[in-house]
């Protein structure tokens, strides 16, 4: 269901997400160019502010125009597909409270379209130019972020199969809150949003595992950078070590999106089975 959403939309999806890509990428040049200013200012070449400047005010520029256009876009594409949903829920006879339950339900869709592929696109792009940033300045910390790779990967992988479980668990009780408001008891209504409460707090249980395991391996990190500045036969410049250090934060900040976009994305496959048969 995601990607026929991307499919009939793909021209506005694609202006937002170069506009918001944009953006990023002067946010994420802002360190660099920060850094080449005060080496330029320490040394007397003041003509090494205008990077500086130049990348702010492209990142304003880019910035602006993706907010005022997005809300456009996506509350556009919220609209076509709820409408969709309803014709769509009516015709197959399903009842007025599970139509109600599935359009709430489809928000999680242009959600993740909105929100969560641009944290994808943060994600993708800090890590790319915070390595390519790191390598230029200091390669053996770059090398030091790669060698994360792994553990990452096996906690990004047990958090994808407890998401998966736990999302299901959930999203059974949210597809059917609306008839059991409308018709259930007190203590039904009562228990259901115990276990509502239950899963929610089963899913920030494991998105907060997987973050104190990837916050250790950035202590780790952190220790051999400040151990690598400090040891370095030659001292390097103000800006190089300012910029090191804000690169290895937007590398870091890269990695907490992590545990975030995996309980989305577990989310939306849950959603795209309960949800296939009314939009097909």
């Amino acid at each position: 269901m995601l990607l026929e959403l991307v499919r009939v939309h793909r021209g506005r999806l694609l202006t937002a997400y170069c506009l918001t890509a944009g953006g990023l990428i002067a946010a994420l040049l802002y360190p660099l160019a920060t850094g080449l200013a005060i080496n330029g200012v320490l040394s007397g070449a003041y003509i090494a502010v205008l990077w500086l400047v130049g990348c702010h005010a492209a990142q304003l520029v880019l910035t602006v125009a993706s907010k005022r256009y997005d809300t456009r876009v996506y509350t556009r594409i919220y609209g076509a597909l709820a409408s969709d949903i309803v014709d769509r829920s009516r015709t197959d006879g399903l009842e007025p409270a599970r139509v109600a339950a599935r359009v709430a339900l489809s928000r999680e869709y242009t959600v993740f379209l909105e929100e969560d592929v641009p944290r994808i696109l943060y994600a993708g792009i800090a890590l790319i130019v915070s390595l390519s940033a790191l390598a230029f300045l200091e390669p053996s910390l770059a090398l030091a972020c790669l060698a994360l790779g792994l553990p990452l990967l096996l906690i990004g992988r047990w958090l994808g199969r407890r998401s998966s479980f736990l999302n299901k668990g959930l999203n059974n009780r949210l597809e059917n809150e609306v008839g059991l408001l409308a018709h259930g008891s007190e203590s039904k209504v009562r228990r259901h949003f115990t276990a509502l409460a239950g899963w929610r707090i089963k899913l920030s249980d494991a998105e907060s595992t997987a973050f104190g395991l990837m916050e250790i391996l950035v202590i780790v990190l952190f220790v051999i950078a400040l151990w690598q500045v400090g040891t370095a036969d030659k001292s390097p410049q103000a800006g190089d070590v300012f910029a090191i250090f804000s690169y290895l934060w937007r590398f870091v900040e890269s990695l907490d999106q992590i545990p975030i976009l995996i309980q989305k994305i577990a989310k939306l496959k849950d959603l795209n089975r309960r949800l296939a048969s009314v939009v097909a």
